[in-house]
């Protein structure tokens, strides 16, 4: 150690010698000023049943985003990024998405009363949009991120915010909570699988098959503007007791369950070598 070393110019003592030199040395040290030298006892953190005081390493991964908007929404997102006030952080961003989150629920679930109440609902969705996609962008920009606890805040607002979006509509007259709660079991379905990749190849899939958050937004918006247009009928027609809506979605909840099956089969085959190391 270079703390027992003198730059080379003396060769020190003899070995036997030194040998009591060094033993010597921790009485030596006891006289100075100790600052977080003190020795930590090592313990197992899984026999502790009690987490490391030092985080773990950062989630470095790579993003992966193939949606059909993905491109735009990338050159708007840095635009947007270079205008954002420095008072503005990602944080607050963050905090954003949830708020809109919360006014798409309060939004559908309102429209019970008066259909005009839908442009709350899509105005939190544009707001939900603006704030979860924009918080990362503006960190990477400002070169402020933080690999695990920006990681962490982000996708736990992500899985609430999505809970509150799919429950709203369930709650609106333009959907059923039946066919919402099947949606939502999907999308939380297709998360787990993503972030077990995170973990296991360090790659963070923010699509698949050209569907990704920002398209999902669009379909809702989509959904609940034709539904208006359209009237109650859509909702309410029914073919042997069950609701025609309800049907459509669970075929189209059955479609997109085997995708996910195969894409896991193949994921697991594409992969297995690297996972087997």
């Amino acid at each position: 150690m270079k703390l027992s070393q003198s730059d080379g110019a003396d060769q020190g003592p003899p070995r036997a010698k030194r040998k009591t030199t060094l033993a010597e040395l921790p009485s030596t040290q006891s006289n100075l000023p100790q600052q977080g030298s003190e020795p930590t006892p090592k313990s197992d953190p899984i026999q502790d049943g009690a987490p490391d005081k030092e985080p773990g390493k950062p989630v470095h991964h790579v993003r992966v985003n193939n949606s059909f908007l993905g491109t735009h929404e990338r050159n708007i997102l840095q635009s947007l990024a270079a205008r954002t006030p420095s008072a503005v952080t990602p944080d607050q961003l963050t905090l954003l998405g949830l708020v809109g989150a919360l006014l798409v629920l309060v939004g559908f679930a309102a429209c019970n009363a008066s259909p005009w109440f839908v442009s709350i609902a899509i105005l939190g969705l544009f707001l939900n949009w603006l704030g979860d996609s924009l918080d990362g962008t503006l960190a990477r920009y400002r070169k402020i991120e933080r690999p695990d606890f920006g990681y962490f805040l982000d996708h736990s607002c992500d899985l609430i915010s999505q809970t509150l979006i799919f429950v709203g509509l369930g709650l609106s007259p333009y959907f059923t909570l039946f066919s919402a709660q099947l949606a939502l079991s999907m999308y939380l379905l297709m998360t787990s699988f993503t972030y077990l990749k995170v973990l296991v190849l360090k790659t963070h899939h923010l699509s698949y098959y050209g569907m990704g958050a920002t398209e999902l937004r669009f379909l809702v918006m989509a959904w609940a503007l034709f539904a208006l247009w359209y009237g109650p009928g859509l909702i309410d027609a029914q073919y042997m007791g069950v609701r025609v809506i309800d049907l459509t979605i669970f075929g189209c909840w059955s479609l997109v369950f085997v995708a996910f099956l195969w894409k896991v089969w193949s994921d697991t085959m594409l992969f297995r070598p690297l996972l087997d190391k």
